[in-house]
Formats: structure tokens, C-alpha cells, sequence
């Protein structure tokens, strides 16, 4: 795996055995089996306006041109620390209404928040599974301060209940982590799961001018509500890739000559991943992009896996890495959440 003690590790293979020894061992994917972002969509039946959401996405939920969905690996997604790097426990200034007012949290003054107006913070405890999810988030004055931050609850997906949700094993939502109402840690890609070959959840994609009418299963709320507003895809709604391997080596064969093995092999596995469980659509955002964890916590791994940024046919890489992979036509949206059949997974 990986260096600096960051081991996670998949089921009972034989990484668990490094990982018994490390500071920050954990196994992935994060989250219980039956979390719908952990299981696969080839039993999860498409919508039955699949096309038209297919189209809005495509059309209205990018920024530059129709189809124009980036890979986010700085701005606007989350870095991920560890309590056990926290140099100890700092009072927390929280706006919104919060789990956290009045208390401490563990922190570190060297931790930085992601870049962008969001500046949004993750901090997870693996011995716990207790999760913090941080918005707008700045160290000043020996004080975390933020406009958002909670503690991931357990309970129901509106976070009901006082005791700590487990990031090991929760399977619903948390309502005031993030835009759809799903901690913040659900659904983010990390190195280690790029190094140990496989990404085994859904991905997470904040978008454009989401629906401000509603929502759909797994999200836990509506995120900017407004009668007047035109229809939009909703947050929860899930898409996936219909691409064969075929088509993803032919992808892969395409990308610029100046892209390492290294940056191929990752490639492929986003790829697979995304045919193979495919994205949520998780926030609002200026822009459609799959989120990463940032490069303030994780910049040495995503060097070593070949996604360190780079220009390369003047275009920016990994940025926009999946050009020519995701086309309208290989787009498709899958029904609901809470009509997942038993047993799909």
C-alpha cells in the first residue's frame, strides 16, 4: 500500500496483515454492504425515463459544453485526516445548527481545508468509525471555525439519534453533512483504493442546477428548494456507464501518448467503476465532476498512481481525463434507492 501509515485494506486478503499495524487501518469500501453506493447496478434496474435524465444530464448539468464532466482532485472536494495526526482537541465555532456547538474536536494546525470557497474538511477516526464533516473551514485564533460541521450520527438517514454513526458500517444518510443529505466520506474516491486495484462504490457527482423540487432515495433532503425553478436532475439520482471492456481499452488506447502506465492503469479502474457502479449525483455545484480526495491530504499518493496534474494536447490532466469515455449515448440513470430490490446486491 501506500506510505505514511494511510493503509486501508479490502475484506480478509492479505493487506490486512500490514494493516493490523498501522495507525490509520481501516477496511474498504467504506460503509455497509447494503449502502446503496456499495452495490453494483448490474441487478439495479434502469429508469424508465432513463433517457430524458441521461439528456438533462449531458446538456444542463456542466459548465463549459454539453458533456463536459472533470475529475476534481484540488478545488471543491474533500481532503481526509486522521485523530490519531491531531495534535489534540480544539474548541469548534460552528454558524449553521450543529452537533458540534460548544465541543472540541480533534485537529491539527498543520491540516488544511480543500481549496475553493467550500473548503470542506473530512477528519475520520477508524478505531470508532466517528466521522466529522467540515464546510467553510479555517484555523484561527486556536479555534476551528466553520459555517457547517457536524458529527456523523447514527440513527435514521435525518441523523436521529445522539450516539456516533460508524463509517465502517452505516448504510444511510446523514442530513447535514452535504447538499444531498449523505456524509461527506460516501461515495470519495482515496488512492488506496486505486492502489489496491478496484474502486467498489459509487462515485459522487455534485452537478449544475440540480432539482429544487425534490429529491430521490439515497438522498436525505432538498437542497435549495424553489417552486419556480425549471426541473432539474435530482440529488440521489444514480447514472452509470454502459461500456464493455473493449470500450474502455479502446478509451484507454486513446488518451495522449505523454500519459503514464501509471495514469492508464488508474484510468481503467475509474472506468470500470464507473460502468460497474456507476455515480450519484451528491451537491450543487458550478460544474458536473467526480470527486476525489484532495490533493492537501492525499498529493504524494495521486502522484504515484500517475494523477498528478499535467498539460498534456493542451488539455489538463486528470482533469479531463474522461474525454471521449463518457458520451450521451453509454449515459444511462438507474431507478431510486428505496426501490432496490432485496438481495441486489
Amino acid at each position: 500500500m501506500i506510505t505514511q501509515c494511510r493503509v486501508v485494506f479490502f475484506g480478509v486478503m492479505a493487506l490486512s496483515v500490514v494493516a493490523a499495524a498501522c495507525v490509520h487501518a481501516f477496511e474498504l469500501p467504506a460503509f455497509g454492504p447494503n449502502a446503496p453506493w456499495n452495490v453494483p447496478v448490474a441487478a439495479i434496474p434502469l429508469h424508465p425515463e432513463s433517457d430524458r435524465y441521461a439528456d438533462m444530464l449531458w446538456n444542463n448539468a456542466t459548465a463549459k459544453r454539453p458533456g463536459d464532466f472533470n475529475l476534481s482532485f484540488d478545488s471543491y472536494t474533500y481532503p481526509v485526516y486522521f485523530v490519531d495526526d491531531a495534535t489534540g482537541m480544539y474548541p469548534v465555532k460552528v454558524k449553521w445548527d450543529s452537533n458540534l456547538k460548544g465541543k472540541s474536536i480533534p485537529w491539527n494546525p498543520l491540516w488544511k481545508a480543500a481549496p475553493g470557497t467550500d473548503a470542506q474538511v473530512i477528519i475520520l477516526d477508524p478505531e470508532t468509525g466517528r466521522e466529522w464533516n467540515l464546510w467553510q473551514v479555517k484555523f484561527k485564533k486556536g479555534r476551528v471555525q466553520c459555517t457547517n460541521g457536524n458529527l456523523v450520527q447514527a440513527g435514521q438517514e435525518h441523523g436521529d439519534g445522539d450516539d456516533p454513526g460508524d463509517f465502517r458500517t452505516k448504510e444511510n444518510g446523514f442530513r447535514p453533512s452535504r447538499g444531498c443529505g449523505i456524509q461527506c466520506l460516501a461515495m470519495l474516491v482515496l488512492p488506496e483504493e486505486i492502489e489496491a486495484g478496484a474502486i467498489l462504490h459509487a462515485l459522487s457527482m455534485p452537478v449544475r442546477k440540480p432539482d429544487k423540487q425534490t429529491y430521490v432515495a439515497p438522498a436525505t433532503k432538498l437542497e435549495h428548494a424553489s417552486k419556480r425553478s425549471a426541473p432539474g436532475i435530482p440529488e440521489g439520482m444514480r447514472f452509470s456507464l454502459n461500456v464493455t471492456d473493449e470500450d474502455i481499452e479502446d478509451w484507454i488506447d486513446s488518451l495522449p501518448v505523454g500519459l503514464s502506465n501509471a495514469a492508464r492503469r488508474s484510468a481503467r479502474i475509474i472506468a470500470v467503476a464507473l460502468r460497474d457502479y456507476g455515480w450519484f449525483i451528491t451537491d450543487t455545484s458550478g460544474a458536473a465532476h467526480l470527486q476525489f480526495e484532495a490533493r492537501v491530504s492525499a498529493g504524494a499518493q495521486w502522484e504515484a498512481l500517475g494523477l498528478g496534474s499535467q498539460i498534456l494536447e493542451y488539455k489538463a490532466y486528470p482533469t479531463n481525463l474522461l474525454d471521449g469515455l463518457m458520451t450521451r449515448s453509454r449515459i444511462r440513470a438507474h431507478i431510486p434507492a428505496d426501490q432496490y430490490a432485496v438481495g441486489s446486491q
